[in-house]
C-alpha cells in the first residue's frame, strides 16, 4: 500500500498527525492575539495537509465557531456581536477578533504619539 510505513517493531506509522484547532477561551487582548496567531498556524498546517492528501480545505478545517469555548461563545455572541448564538458565523467571529486585537494596538500607538513632548 503506497504511503504506508512501518517502524522497526512493525508498528504502523500514521500517515498524518492529528491537528487540533486552537481554542478561543477569553476575550482579553493578549489571548485574542495569541489565538489569532495560532489559528493562522493551524490553517497553514491544514492547507499543507490538503496539498499532500488531495483533500478539500473546507472539508477538513474546523469551524471558527466550533473552536470557541462553549462558555465563551454565548458571551461573545450576545455582548460583542449583539446576536443570538445560532446566527453567528465564522466570518463574524474572525472579524470581531481582528477588530478587537488590532484596535487596541492602534489606540495604544495613538495615545503614545499624541502625548506632549518633554519640555
Amino acid at each position: 500500500m503506497p504511503g504506508f510505513t512501518v517502524d522497526v517493531d512493525v508498528d504502523p506509522q500514521p500517515i498524518y498527525e492529528v491537528i487540533r484547532p486552537p481554542e478561543l477561551s477569553s476575550w482579553e487582548h493578549a489571548a485574542l492575539i495569541e489565538w489569532e496567531r495560532e489559528w493562522e498556524r493551524y490553517a497553514e498546517k491544514i492547507r499543507d495537509r490538503c496539498t499532500t492528501t488531495g483533500e478539500t480545505f473546507d472539508n477538513v478545517v474546523a469551524t471558527v465557531k466550533g473552536s470557541v469555548k462553549p462558555k465563551t461563545l454565548p458571551n461573545l455572541a450576545i455582548y460583542v456581536l449583539k446576536r443570538v448564538v445560532a446566527s453567528v458565523t465564522d466570518a463574524d467571529i474572525l472579524s470581531a477578533v481582528k477588530a478587537r486585537s488590532h484596535a487596541d494596538v492602534s489606540n495604544a500607538v495613538q495615545a503614545v504619539s499624541s502625548e506632549e513632548q518633554f519640555p
